[in-house]
């Protein structure tokens, strides 16, 4: 039987033929502190692997507030040498109270800028964040999730970091067995000029 399936879905596969595989409907945390988050730096200590960060190591996120919204300074390295995305982000104007975001980062065709949902699934409001976003490719319907696990600091304290696993495990939507966990060693985080 076994045998069967796999071969139909080989068959498939040969035919052209792709699978629909929409994007989840999710719930961001409640009682999200959007002002405690869009402030400071975010130090990115898990990611998916994903095109866009391939071989990035040492990468944060210094947001600072502007009104109704705030900058965004994404900041890695590769190779040792520093790069830099900038953008801005906001509350969704159907939040609420929860942690929807909108960011508008330069990843449109030809670097234009682009709006993209950015969900905070778990936080404790002040020292980490698991974050989710999800593209759905309307032509080969087919669909891109990213997921990154931000913290004040390089490394994850036992307790917050017994959280998130507990969490991602008890996730229906994200997979802890997805994420890479970057290096943040000094000799990682040098920068050769």
């Amino acid at each position: 039987m076994f045998a069967l399936v796999l071969l139909a879905l080989v068959a498939q596969a040969f035919a052209g033929e792709y699978i629909d595989a929409r994007c989840p409907v999710v719930r961001p945390v409640d009682n999200f502190d959007y002002a405690s988050f869009s402030n400071g730096i975010w130090y990115e200590v898990g990611r998916y692997d994903n095109r866009k960060e391939k071989g990035t190591e040492c990468s944060y996120s210094i947001f600072t507030p502007m009104g109704d919204r705030f900058k965004i300074e994404n900041i890695g390295l590769r190779h040792n040498k520093k790069y830099e995305i900038d953008g801005y982000g906001r509350l969704a104007p159907d939040a609420g109270s929860t942690g929807k975001l909108i960011f508008t980062l330069p990843y449109g065709k030809n670097g234009q800028n682009t709006d993209n949902i950015l969900n905070i699934m778990s936080t404790d409001n002040a020292n980490y964040a698991v974050l989710y976003h999800c593209n759905y490719n309307e032509e080969t319907k087919t669909k891109q999730e990213l997921s990154w696990i931000v913290s004040r600091t390089k490394t994850l304290r036992s307790d917050f970091k017994a959280l998130i696993d507990r969490y991602l495990l008890e996730s229906k939507v994200l997979d802890l067995s997805k994420y890479i966990f970057p290096d943040f060693s000094d000799n990682v985080c040098r920068i050769d000029f």
